[in-house]
Formats: structure tokens, C-alpha cells, sequence
């Protein structure tokens, strides 16, 4: 169910229903849905941010490895880039989508955008070994 239409739900049966009440609760609601949803937009582009300065670092460690490493690691680069900018894009997604797809789309996200910033720390960390 959409947590928006479910805290509505709660806070109109919570307030007795009156028409100002209900105006009120609703108003209220929707200010926490767009509280939760800008925290997670917050949240997940520093983690994006948090992930291109990774990709970046891998990129110049790349430039300086021995030339038997440097098409492995520009194309790990590369990979990394493009999953980043397509999360990115998802994530915009949230802007126009509003409380209706929200969950859907942060069950999509949040795992993902994890996976990325493991991948690019763990690429990193086998740099520095």
C-alpha cells in the first residue's frame, strides 16, 4: 500500500474526521511524504557524489598504472561511470514520480546505489594493494 494513502488513512480515523481536522491532517501528511522523500534524494545523491569522486580517483590511478593495467582499469572506469549516471537518472525519476512510485523506486535504489559504491571502494582497495 502507498504509505502516503495509509498515513492519510491513520490521521483522518485518529482525528474524528472533522472537514478542518482532515484538511489538516492531510496537509500534514503530505508535508512528512515530502519530508521522507527529500531526505532519500538527499541521502542517495551523496552517496552518488560519494561514488563519482571514487570512479574519479580510480580513473587517475589508471593513468599511472603500467600500461599492461590501464585498459582493465579505464574500462572498469567506464562501467562504473555509466551505472553511476544511470542510477543518477533513476533517482531523478523521484522528482516527477512524487509519493506514488516512491517506495518502488527506493527498493530499486538504495540496494543498488550500495552495490556501486562497494564496487567502486573495493576497485580502489585493489589498486592500493
Amino acid at each position: 500500500m502507498n504509505p502516503t494513502k495509509l498515513f492519510l488513512s491513520l490521521a483522518l480515523l485518529a482525528c474524528g474526521c472533522s472537514g478542518e481536522d482532515a484538511r489538516a491532517a492531510a496537509r500534514d501528511t503530505v508535508e512528512k511524504a515530502k519530508t521522507v522523500l527529500a531526505e532519500f534524494q538527499k541521502t542517495s545523491q551523496e552517496k552518488l557524489a560519494e561514488a563519482q569522486r571514487a570512479i574519479e580517483e580510480l580513473k587517475q590511478k589508471a593513468a599511472q598504472e603500467a600500461e599492461e593495467h590501464k585498459p582493465e582499469l579505464e574500462q572498469l572506469a567506464r562501467d562504473l561511470e555509466a551505472r553511476r549516471q544511470e542510477l543518477a537518472e533513476k533517482l531523478a525519476e523521484l522528482k516527477e514520480a512524487g509519493t506514488a512510485r516512491f517506495e518502488e523506486l527506493k527498493r530499486e535504489l538504495e540496494p543498488k546505489i550500495a552495490e556501486l559504491q562497494e564496487k567502486a571502494r573495493a576497485a580502489l582497495e585493489r589498486l592500493k594493494q
